[in-house]
């Protein structure tokens, strides 16, 4: 992307502007600054769960590195997930998004097989990147509104982080 890490990070920051490019997004709602709670509908073949997600910032280090969990549950379909965002700047100026996120996936989504699964994903990741990129350009307002989770917070789950 053209613009600096400074000038990309609201819109990566915003959760009304996430919620905009997330695909299936039913709702987004920002319990507090570390905390998301969503609802995505998220269709793989005859499969549609419809996915009650909860979400927590885990580290920021402005404007260039974001990290989250969550847990989603759906009738007979399960996952818990871990993201990196990184914003990388380049010497002219412009901004690679560096993301990488890692899925434990249960239930019925997964007799789908690993293939239809990973198609999937790989559609909706565009599809959101290509909505983030055209939000932007079309210069929309954005405000970072999230915060890293305090280390004493209290999550309902345990997931590992690994930096890439």
């Amino acid at each position: 992307m053209e613009q600096s890490r400074e000038e990309l990070w609201p819109y990566f920051t915003d959760p009304d502007i996430l919620a905009e490019c997330a695909p299936g997004c039913k709702e987004m709602i920002l319990e507090s600054p570390h905390e998301i709670t969503a609802v995505l509908a998220v269709g793989v073949g005859s499969v549609k769960p419809e996915f009650e997600v909860d979400a927590v910032v885990t580290n920021i280090e402005y404007p260039e590195l974001l990290e989250l969990k969550a847990v989603g549950q759906a009738p007979r379909n399960e996952f818990e997930m871990t993201a990196t965002m990184k914003l990388i700047e380049q010497d002219d100026g412009g901004t690679i998004v560096d993301w990488e996120a890692k899925a434990d996936v249960s239930g019925t989504i997964v007799s789908l097989g690993s293939r239809a699964l990973k198609s999937v994903t790989n559609r909706l990741v565009k599809k959101y990147f290509a909505d983030m990129q055209a939000i932007i350009e079309e210069g929309k307002g954005a405000e970072s509104k999230l915060e890293a989770a305090p280390d004493d917070s209290d999550t309902d789950f345990d997931v590992e982080i690994e930096s890439p």
